[in-house]
């Protein structure tokens, strides 16, 4: 009887720790090689996209819900590097590297790759679209503009045809600043 209770512990355990172990497994063999790139984008993004100015930050995040975007930065980054498969392979990708995102990287450098990697409907960038958009860079935008720009970025195709969406997502964004608690993580 012990001895069954001994392997039943052992498969137990095993079944218990194989997923954390092949997270770490996957980490440094996958995440972590890709580190200096993640760090090469930062240093070559505009200043303002590296280190958007704090309404900015404040309505990103009123875009994701009060929380850091750290599953479309994770979407973008795998996307970018790793070759595309199969459908679940992608779902598993974005939850782990959702995960890695959030573990290594800090909130800075997350908000950081957002503005930078962010689709603006002509290419990458908040702050070349708050230039398109209002010929001002980033931290000389009002409120109402700032929001506008993040909201852009939902659907810049669409809001490109659709200025009364872009409108509506905005005046969304700007009641989320106001309502949300914006210091989760």
């Amino acid at each position: 009887m012990k001895r069954r209770a001994k392997v039943l512990i052992a498969i137990v355990c095993t079944l218990m720790l194989a997923p954390a172990v092949a997270f770490l497994i996957y980490d440094a063999l996958v995440f972590w090689p890709h580190r200096d790139h993640m760090r090469t984008v930062l240093e070559n993004a505009d200043p303002l996209d590296r280190s958007p100015p704090s309404k900015v930050r404040a309505y990103i995040r009123a875009q994701h819900d009060g929380a850091l975007p750290s599953a479309v930065v994770a979407r973008q980054l795998h996307s970018r590097w790793l070759p595309r498969t199969g459908m679940l392979d992608w779902h598993v990708r974005s939850f782990l590297w959702e995960r890695l995102v959030s573990l290594h990287l800090s909130q800075d450098e997350v908000l950081g790759l957002y503005a930078s990697l962010a689709y603006n409907g002509k290419g990458q960038g908040l702050n070349s679209l708050s230039q398109r958009l209002f010929t001002k860079p980033l931290d000389a935008l009002s409120d109402e503009e700032a929001a506008m720009v993040v909201a852009y970025t939902w659907a810049p195709d669409l809001y490109a045809q659709h200025p009364e969406r872009l409108r509506a997502r905005t005046d969304i964004l700007l009641s989320r600043a106001r309502t949300t608690p914006l210091n989760r993580r």
